[in-house]
């Protein structure tokens, strides 16, 4: 019998076999490795001073949010030699996405460029921020993927403290990055007027972009994208901002795509340096909006 009780004793020892009453040693779920994302600042055109706190801001936020992100701080680089040279397939692969708050024709390849579409065409997650409508103006087929390109800037001229108030107009209240605002959101930022009309060499000062003039070579359009956001001209003050901003203007400023099997998701807000650090609603408008394009919320 002495030798029985031993044999099972080892048994129970080596495979870990449980007897009896087991709710005191409840089985702890594994949890799902977090989402991966690329956040990339690097500019070619101009450095905003938010970019700093920008990566700070979303690697804090995928802490709390399931997905771990990695900085190259792009920004430190100077414009006229940035590298890029990393970013191949195989490189885009470790990640479930791309975040981008570039600007300018960055130095990539075609071949790059064309990772980068097909990135997100084959399942992965493109998120733009502010500035990233502001790149690649030499390749179209990113202006398609990202939703459309920078024009120029719109700053109201309601004054709140020191800033301009602006006041947007939820389009979409269940999404992600929107459900937290209701119907309206109040902000002091600048905001963004996108191209319309590609840009045509007969009229060489027209459809270009107001920083670094580069030529708009695609029009934006809301059969492209799904608009989150929007400048609600009846609510802001548009004096000031010449004529194209008129009452009833359609002028967008967040919004989501599906391209292939991938999410795009951008939002033209992030250009002041404190709206990353010390604005929840935005920190939560962000965060929501990368976990929508990363499929952790639907």
């Amino acid at each position: 019998m002495r030798h029985r009780f031993v044999t099972v004793c080892l048994l129970i020892a080596t495979h870990g076999i449980v007897f009896g009453d087991t709710t005191s040693q409840p089985t702890v779920a594994a949890q799902p490795a977090p989402k991966k994302l690329l956040f990339l600042t690097h500019a070619a055109l101009y450095k905003h001073s938010s970019l700093a706190p920008a990566e700070k801001a979303v690697t804090e936020l995928g802490g709390r949010n399931g997905f771990a992100v990695t900085t190259l701080e792009g920004y430190k680089q100077d414009s006229n030699a940035i590298d890029l040279s990393m970013l191949t397939p195989d490189y885009l692969a470790q990640f479930d996405g791309l975040m981008l708050m570039t600007n300018g024709n960055l130095p990539l390849t075609p071949a790059q460029k064309k990772a980068i579409v097909d990135y997100v065409r084959n399942g992965k997650a493109l998120v733009g921020a502010h500035c990233a409508t502001l790149t690649l103006y030499d390749y179209p087929e990113f202006g398609e993927l990202i939703g459309g390109y920078y024009r120029r800037s719109i700053v109201p001229t309601n004054r709140i403290g020191s800033a301009n108030l602006g006041v947007l107009k939820v389009e979409d209240t269940t999404n992600p990055a929107t459900k937290m605002l209701g119907s309206g959101w109040p902000l002091a930022e600048e905001f963004y007027q996108f191209g319309t009309t590609v840009w045509d060499p007969a009229k060489p000062t027209e459809n270009v972009s107001q920083v670094g003039r580069l030529p708009i070579p695609l029009a934006f359009s809301r059969d492209r994208v799904h608009v989150l956001l929007s400048l609600d001209t009846e609510k802001s003050d548009i004096s000031g901002l010449g004529p194209e901003i008129v009452k009833g203007g359609d002028y967008p400023q967040a919004w989501t795509r599906n391209v292939g099997r991938g999410r795009v998701f951008y939002t033209a807000l992030g250009h002041r340096d404190d709206i990353w650090t010390n604005d929840p609603i935005f920190r939560a408008h962000i965060a929501g909006g990368i976990r929508w394009a990363l499929g952790l919320e639907q």
